[in-house]
């Protein structure tokens, strides 16, 4: 059996992992580019995220054209949450670890948002691909909506995946203590 001490410590370093994710994020997630260079980890996390997605467009094809085109983004925010709502209803110390994934994907999203407009990003079919988001709003005449959309989504995931950091430190600290 795992002594409580070494408990804390592995979930320490575990989180101490996704605080540093959490600082890459905004110099790689927050401008759009045609090269998207990022460290290896958040390439490992967005190719993930990537299969997420395009399962999305899959599983949401039945639901007609704007559900296809907007359930790869649904999914890949979907996905962590119902993380969050099993882990949840198991009373797993795991929600935190959700809810930081869930920000992630989320911050992920918002690239592609702030992309609409330039379509600078590279996408999985090269250039000529459809990117979802220019699509989406380009139909409804809001491709200028792209940037504030994509900020709200930036800042709203930031601040979702460090409050499961928080959160995360917080349970692991007090399931120690409950131990001493």
């Amino acid at each position: 059996m795992l002594t409580p001490k070494f408990q804390l410590t592995v979930s320490l370093f575990a989180y101490g992992l996704l605080l540093y994710v959490w600082l890459l994020l905004p110099d790689t997630y927050y401008v759009p580019t045609a090269t998207m260079h990022m460290p290896a980890v958040l390439w490992f996390i967005h190719l993930i995220i990537l299969y997420i997605h395009e399962a999305g467009h899959v599983l949401f094809a039945p639901f007609g054209e704007t559900m296809y085109i907007l359930g790869g983004s649904i999914m890949q925010v979907l996905v962590p949450f119902v993380w969050i709502l099993t882990a949840w209803h198991e009373r797993s110390r795991l929600v935190p670890v959700a809810l930081f994934f869930t920000g992630l994907s989320m911050v992920d999203i918002s690239i592609y948002m702030k992309d609409a407009a330039t379509r600078i990003l590279p996408l999985l079919g090269g250039k000529n691909s459809h990117h979802d988001w220019w699509t989406v709003l380009y139909r409804r005449d809001a491709l200028d909506w792209g940037e504030p959309l994509g900020e709200f989504f930036f800042f709203a995931g930031m601040l979702a995946a460090l409050a499961g950091l928080g959160w995360g430190i917080f349970v692991s600290v007090q399931a120690y203590r409950e131990t001493q």
